[in-house]
């Protein structure tokens, strides 16, 4: 993620404007570019997740795709979410709907099928902050745009 470290992409990132444009086109490409490749392809260098959830209100299915993080180097681990909602004063729809269903399916590197997310605390939040921002320092910068904790959501495979 050495690209996002320049200064310039700090600056464009965090310019309204392109926050706009961002938010209006890569979510739908990137949906239907995770759907057809089994969760390898997208419009970034980033690692992403097609998660599907169930609406904390409506229940409803809702399918959303985010920035994820791997915990460790062996395939198939457990991933990190962060909820920052791109800097925003309220977190992701996606972040309740864990909340209240945590029972989720993904698509992520080939791998299609259910996972259980479990919010952090806040000692486990600590632990892997430093870690995330060094993954994606867009972190650190939505967290001082907003009086929010970022939530950490953890992707866990369920036993077969």
């Amino acid at each position: 993620m050495g690209l996002l470290n320049t200064e310039l992409a700090k600056r464009s990132l965090n310019a309204p404007r392109v926050i706009a444009v961002l938010k209006a086109t890569v979510p739908p490409t990137d949906k239907f570019l995770m759907r057809v490749s089994r969760g390898w392809l997208n419009t970034g260098m980033q690692s992403i997740v097609l998660l599907e959830t169930r609406g904390a209100k409506s229940g409803k299915l809702r399918e959303i795709v985010t920035l994820c993080m791997p915990i460790g180097s062996k395939p198939g681990g457990d991933l990190l979410l962060v909820g920052s909602n791109w800097g925003t004063h309220k977190d992701p729809a996606w972040v309740h709907n864990l909340r209240a269903n945590p029972q989720v399916s993904i698509i992520y590197r080939g791998y299609k099928g259910s996972v259980t997310a479990h919010e952090l605390s806040a000692d486990q939040r600590a632990d892997v902050w430093d870690a995330l921002v060094a993954f994606n320092p867009q972190y650190a910068q939505y967290q001082t745009m907003t009086e929010r904790v970022l939530p950490i959501m953890r992707l866990s495979k369920r036993p077969a």
